[in-house]
């Protein structure tokens, strides 16, 4: 175990930790918790010149939600796994930390450092418990487990002492969450190093809710001067620190033309545990290009929601819409989704919590279908776009929808089916809105106490939104309505078809009435997409465990023939898909792996640079620099 830090007797406790920030202070600061708000926070409440503090795992998130650049890292408590990870995080680029702030010693191979790690080579390590010990009223806080304060209230404590006096708090949410601990997925690599209590929302025995508000209150009597703001999701912590301002007036605010790498899509480790030997690290690859297109001046997407298998409902979705537009597609996933099938796929992805239907508790009983579809409110807080089109992960587009990118209202479809359309109610499956993060506040604040009328998000919605705009029913034509009114509408006509009730890549033990539609879902689906269907039905019907989704991808199989020493069929798969489309930064950079085994060092500086202009990051400019350099020495030998 690593020892704790020390302090060399010439000197005060803190002195180099203050002179590291002298240069920062005047500007504000985010502390960055993993709760449940950390990830798309409300950008139009944060200053654009922030200093940012991040904590503990906050690497597994799916997408870079305040930026690559974190100017200090805090952890508490020793464990390997993390800061072996993180080592590659910053070492890969895909993160650039400026310092790593422990109350710890990391080992340094000197004699009885038993840790295994290697220093963090180009990183600033300082002590974050230097700055309390200079305050008493905090010190005591940290003289007695259980009690200590998280880790985040540490954050707090050090840039206060420090001198930063403008603060803003994101992601400290004090545990509040029923549903979610993080505001990531924990992936199988973190997994394996953490326990129940860390997996698990609330508080965990070390520490406690009193013990925290404790701490905050001693900092604000220790710093009265300091302004701390909040923009995390905490009922009671806005008892204590008020939410901060709905708009910036006085500067600019979080953009992604402040900070390019903001919201975007990230690279991610995980690990594949194969039958046989060692576990093996693999990348989730980030699918390369914008999140929206600018359409008269605003920033516009597509926007569906993706749980357990819906995956296969994702993939028909994005190979119909992009037959008619080139606006992109973003898919909300929660932990359970697949985010490898999607990435395979080529579909964005950013990471949300699940919102757990509050119908279902205190006796009350839901559908199963329905107790998660809350998720979807997420939608409303992406107010990083200025537009959205939200589409069911059920549903297949038919003709052009950019037309729903005009106007600042929320538009829906009449909900329609079995019975004919019903103009006081809408159904939720496609809808046009402005996102603002205000609303989706309120939404949650409401949720608990609206009744909705079909015990899901669709009767809530119709409950909050008394005043939509009415869509034309062929923007969201449900496969009922399709099979039972089809003189209500010309099949020509439909832009949107809704496969509402049974998925089409969901097992039937018989034929139904809507067998010819779900024959005809089959063709939004390649060809691979439409073998790792089978494949996966197969095993379900067998009572197996299903294959990988994603493994029958190009990009996969290309990476499995790399790992089994055969370069040359990475070649041929690869060379394939770019004779076809246009390569992503990740398929470039396995097909440079392949080439350079086969000694095809040119080749492999080639694609390199390709993918570094695709990809611009200082992991891929090293490898790209390292060919260009195996390609020299072999010309020259």
């Amino acid at each position: 175990m690593p020892t704790m830090r020390s302090v060399p007797l010439g000197r005060e406790p803190g002195d180099a930790e203050i002179a590291s920030f002298a240069d920062l202070i005047d500007r504000p600061l985010l502390i960055v918790g993993n709760g449940p708000s950390s990830a798309m926070p409300p950008y139009h409440r944060i200053p654009a010149d922030v200093v940012v503090f991040r904590m503990n795992w906050f690497f597994l998130e799916s997408n870079y939600h305040f930026g690559d650049r974190v100017d200090a890292y805090f952890s508490a408590i020793p464990n390997e796994k993390l800061e072996k990870l993180l080592q590659d995080e910053v070492r890969s680029g895909r993160y650039d930390v400026r310092r790593i702030l422990s109350p710890m010693r990391h080992a340094a191979n000197r004699d009885g450092d038993k840790y295994g790690l290697e220093p963090m080579t180009g990183v600033e390590e300082l002590d974050s418990w230097s700055i309390p010990a200079r305050h008493p009223r905090l010190a005591r806080a940290f003289m007695s487990r259980p009690g200590l304060p998280t880790t985040g209230m540490q954050a707090l404590a050090f840039g206060l002492g420090v001198g930063f006096r403008e603060v803003y708090l994101a992601g400290v949410d004090l545990y509040e969450s029923k549903d979610s601990r993080y505001g990531y997925t924990v992936t199988q690599a973190a997994e394996s190093a953490l326990k129940d209590k860390d997996l698990t929302p609330g508080y965990e025995s070390a520490h406690g809710l009193d013990s925290d508000l404790a701490f905050l209150r001693s900092c604000l009597a220790e710093f009265p001067d300091a302004k701390i703001r909040s923009v995390s999701q905490s009922d009671t912590l806005h008892l204590f620190v008020p939410p901060a301002d709905d708009e910036l007036t006085d500067r600019p605010h979080l953009t992604p033309e402040a900070v390019p790498t903001l919201a975007v899509s990230k690279d991610t480790v995980d690990l594949e545990l194969p039958e046989v030997g060692e576990d093996t690290s693999v990348i989730i690859p980030k699918v390369d290009g914008p999140l929206w297109k600018e359409i008269d001046g605003r920033k516009c997407a597509y926007v569906t929601v993706v749980s357990g298998s819906y995956h296969h409902g994702a993939r028909a979705l994005a190979n119909s819409l992009r037959e008619h537009s080139d606006v992109p597609l973003i898919a909300l996933v929660t932990p359970d989704a697949d985010r490898s099938a999607l990435a395979a796929s080529g579909i964005r992805t950013i990471q949300v919590p699940g919102i757990r239907n509050p119908m279902n508790s205190g006796g009350n009983k839901i559908q199963a279908r329905f107790a998660m579809t809350y998720t979807k409110l997420h939608v409303f807080r992406l107010d990083f776009f200025d537009r959205l089109v939200y589409l069911d992960s059920d549903t297949v587009v038919k003709g052009s929808l950019d037309e729903l990118f005009d106007g600042d209202d929320f538009a829906a479809v009449p909900d329609a089916g079995l019975d004919l359309p019903d103009g006081n109610v809408f159904n939720s499956g496609v809808f046009a809105v402005n996102p603002s993060h205000g609303m989706f506040e309120k939404m949650m604040s409401q949720l608990a106490h609206t009744t909705s009328y079909d015990g899901g998000d669709q009767g809530f919605l119709n409950q909050f939104f008394s005043d939509w705009r009415k869509l034309p029913l062929e923007y969201n034509t449900t496969k009922r309505i399709y099979s039972h009114h089809p003189q209500v509408f010309n099949e020509e006509d439909v832009k949107v078809l809704h496969y509402v009730g049974r998925k089409p890549w969901e097992p039937t033990s018989k034929g139904e009435r809507y067998d010819q539609l779900d024959y005809a879902w089959l063709d939004y689906l390649s060809d691979w997409e439409k073998n790792e269907l089978v494949r996966e039905l197969r095993h379900t019907a067998a009572g197996g465990k299903p294959p990988e989704a994603g493994s029958s991808s190009p990009f996969r199989q290309a990476q499995q023939a790399n790992r089994t020493n055969k370069a040359n069929e990475a070649v041929r798969l690869l060379e394939a898909v770019i004779a076809e489309r246009e390569p992503t930064s990740g398929e470039l950079r396995e097909l440079a792996k392949a080439y350079r085994r086969l000694g095809r060092h040119d080749d492999c500086a080639r694609v390199l640079k390709q993918a570094y202009a695709i990809d611009p990051r200082r992991s891929v400019m090293k490898d790209m620099m390292l060919a260009q350099a195996r390609s020299i020495k072999k010309k020259l030998a």
